[in-house]
């Protein structure tokens, strides 16, 4: 049996069978995209022959069946074949590398002990009333597993334990290599405003988490040489005025006039401080003023929080 219907009614039918947006994003993650396209890209190119001369087709229900094709398509290849840009320079590169050999060998935080640091933090919240400047002192004891005791003062002082943070990737589960790491983070980072955002939180993540075995932290940050948008500043300071390597990503496509920096203490590789920026004017900073190894938790935090590993927070 054959089916007649007319050309409006055919348009219609390919408004109709156009994938929703929403569906669109779901099926294809940012992470995702950026896996396919560089399948689509290490494919080697084969030329084929070229197809026979066909008479043409003038009809208006050729020009139909293409658009249902194209709307059928557009909405992924055109997510799919998206720029990623080009990774770092060589000079960045080697700055980052001159990092990665700093890193220490040995475990920083022996089983029993607790890595206390103080940071200090400010910035602008964005609240019901506008923004909200507020500044905390916080000071905490992490474990070797993960496992964290904190007591926050300034604004909204309180009690914490913290569980090992849940993510959606393991850099401890894959090869300590950059380009293996790079591969496996792409297809799972969420939560930024692009992949490459993405991957400089997580490299910084892994920084800050002292726990992480020396050659992931390594891997990680010569990784970064491979991000667009990383730029590196030897010999220079942090905020505090001390010395440090900065590395700074900038995304001006998806965040504009904003600048996310970390300085790393270039001997030790130790995360020292964080600033962030926006045209040029910071609107969160955070200071690590002291980290050491200590081999018990303080007795207020026991009495107050208690030693069992059961997250909780008392103001």
């Amino acid at each position: 049996m054959t089916l007649h219907i007319s050309d409006d009614q055919a348009m219609d039918a390919v408004v109709a069978s156009r994938p929703e947006t929403d569906a669109i994003d779901n099926a294809w993650y940012v992470g995702r995209r950026e896996q396919v396209l560089r399948r689509v890209l290490a494919t080697p190119h084969v030329n084929q022959p070229a197809a026979p001369a066909r008479p043409p087709r003038a009809t208006r229900w050729g020009l139909v069946a293409a658009a249902a094709a194209l709307l059928a398509a557009v909405g992924l290849f055109a997510q799919v074949l998206a720029p990623i840009g080009n990774p770092g320079s060589p000079q960045a590169a080697q700055a980052l590398d001159r990092l990665a050999v700093a890193v220490p060998a040995t475990p920083v935080i022996p089983n029993g002990s607790y890595e206390l640091t103080v940071y200090e933090d400010a910035g602008i919240a964005e609240s019901d009333n506008g923004p909200d400047a507020y500044a905390t002192t916080r000071s905490t004891w992490t474990a070797a597993d993960g496992w964290a005791w904190a007591h926050q003062t300034g604004d909204e002082p309180a009690y914490y334990i913290f569980s090992p943070a849940p993510r959606n990737y393991d850099l401890n589960a894959v090869t300590a290599d950059p380009a293996v790491m790079e591969t496996y983070l792409r297809a799972r980072v969420t939560g930024s405003s692009s992949v490459e955002e993405a991957l400089f939180e997580a490299v910084k993540e892994t920084l800050i988490f002292t726990p992480t075995p020396a050659a992931t932290r390594a891997a990680s940050i010569r990784m970064l040489a491979r991000v667009p948008g990383v730029t590196v500043t030897e010999n220079t300071t942090d905020p505090k005025g001390r010395p440090a390597t900065k590395v700074a990503f900038v995304d001006e496509q998806h965040r504009p006039g904003v600048v996310n920096a970390i300085y790393l203490d270039p001997a030790t590789t130790q995360l020292v401080a964080e600033l962030r920026t926006q045209n040029g004017q910071p609107y969160y900073t955070c200071i690590y003023t002291e980290r050491r190894i200590v081999k018990s938790l303080p007795d207020d935090i026991i009495k107050t929080l208690g030693a069992d590993r059961i997250e909780k927070s008392i103001p």
